[in-house]
């Protein structure tokens, strides 16, 4: 068995020594020393065995414990806006019958504007002109404006001496004067003065 030298000083090394005993220096020795000295052989490292991967259950087994989903159904997220203008649209179509108490019927698609002698207001606005011949005179010249869009149908007052309403089953709202509008559903009815207006889709 050959003897071992330090690397440091080269002294010859005792057997199983962890010390140079000359130079005092840690002794570090390779696997293939110990292997010569004390005369255990290296083997190789048994390969580890592979994995193997579980067993899948069998079809039947599987289609008993995992049930089917039920077909999903897209909720209905429209917003209320939306389904309520769906709604007038429906009801309204493009056109819409106005049949006033003193007798005048007229179909009004687009913007229009109500009073006795609208005609001249209806123009500079492009809309249609609807005159109403008012013999108490409690209508004004331009008393309301009418606006019908993608089936939804809008109401305001155009600054009328007697103003103008919605009566909606029991209700009575009064309408807004300048650019605001209240829209209009089916089944309302309009005050201008004291004239009745009914609608009804055309």
């Amino acid at each position: 068995m050959a003897s071992a030298r330090c690397a440091y000083c080269a002294a010859t090394l005792e057997p199983s020594s962890m010390y140079c005993l000359a130079c005092g220096q840690l002794v570090l020795t390779t696997r293939a020393d110990r292997a010569a000295d004390d005369g255990w052989e290296p083997t190789e490292r048994a390969a580890a065995p592979a994995p193997v991967p579980p067993a899948e259950p069998a079809a039947d087994s599987r289609a008993a414990t995992a049930p089917s989903a039920p077909a999903w159904t897209p909720p209905d997220i429209a917003p209320p806006a939306t389904r309520a203008a769906a709604r007038a649209r429906e009801a309204w179509g493009e056109r819409v019958r106005l049949v006033f108490s003193t007798g005048e019927d007229v179909i009004v698609s687009g913007s229009a504007v109500i009073g006795r002698r609208p005609e001249q207001t209806a123009a500079t606005l492009g809309a249609q002109a609807v005159e109403v011949a008012d013999t108490t005179r409690s209508m004004s010249r331009v008393h309301l404006y009418l606006e019908l869009e993608r089936g939804v149908l809008r109401a305001g007052d155009a600054g009328s001496g007697n103003g103008s309403s919605l009566r909606r089953g029991d209700r009575t709202i009064p309408l807004p004067v300048g650019e605001e509008r209240v829209e209009v559903r089916p089944g309302d009815a309009l005050r201008v003065g004291d004239v009745e207006i009914a609608l009804s889709p055309a």
